[in-house]
């Protein structure tokens, strides 16, 4: 018999939450159900509602894991003491991150798949979690310092991310990795790309 309890447990929490992520993983968004998560996570079912409303409400919460992970790798702030290209490298590192490491290409073929039939999931996504936020702030920083001139931080963004998926993690994505062989020439490519288009020359 599994434990009930009695109070909200961040252990316990996060053991609901990694659980979830195989499930979904496994079974796609809606193939699980909350007594497959709870099984999983050797729970009952009521402990999950305890910390989750409902299976949107835990998906939400384990897209918001997946996306705090990859935060936690990008730059934040502007560097004047770095190049450019440097810097733009780390940004395309922080995206690669998603397709190099097993447990997050699971994790973005899942929110791939769900994402296409689910449209209001992107929504809801996007109001809570920005996309492109850390990297408009340091794109308007960067033309600030006179390194960049663009008109839109948000259309910019979406082009370099373009690129990014376009070039490498999509490929990535479906290939389980064996497509980056060569990343390294396509990210110098990328790099130089959006510079000429977007750079001052004043580097």
């Amino acid at each position: 018999m599994y434990s009930k309890g009695k109070t909200k447990s961040p252990d316990k929490r996060k053991n609901i939450l990694e659980s979830a992520i195989r499930i979904f993983s496994e079974k796609g968004f809606d193939g699980a159900s909350m007594d497959k998560i709870a099984e999983e996570a050797k729970v009952s079912k009521i402990t999950i509602y305890k910390h989750f409303q409902n299976k949107e409400t835990l998906f939400m919460a384990m897209v918001a894991e997946y996306l705090n992970e990859n935060q936690n790798m990008k730059p934040i702030t502007y560097s004047n003491e770095q190049s450019l290209e440097t810097q733009l490298s780390a940004f395309i590192q922080a995206e690669l991150f998603r397709v190099v490491d097993s447990r997050q290409r699971g994790l973005s073929k899942l929110l791939t798949s769900v994402y296409l039939y689910n449209p209001d999931l992107v929504k809801d996504t996007m109001q809570q979690h920005p996309f492109f936020k850390d990297f408009t702030t340091w794109l308007n920083e960067a033309r600030s310092d006179g390194k960049l001139d663009y008109t839109s931080e948000f259309l910019t963004a979406q082009i370099f991310y373009g690129l990014i998926q376009g070039c490498l993690t999509w490929n990535a994505l479906f290939t389980d990795g064996a497509s980056l062989v060569q990343s390294d020439l396509i990210i110098k490519e990328i790099i130089a790309t959006f510079l000429a288009r977007y750079g001052t020359g004043n580097m």
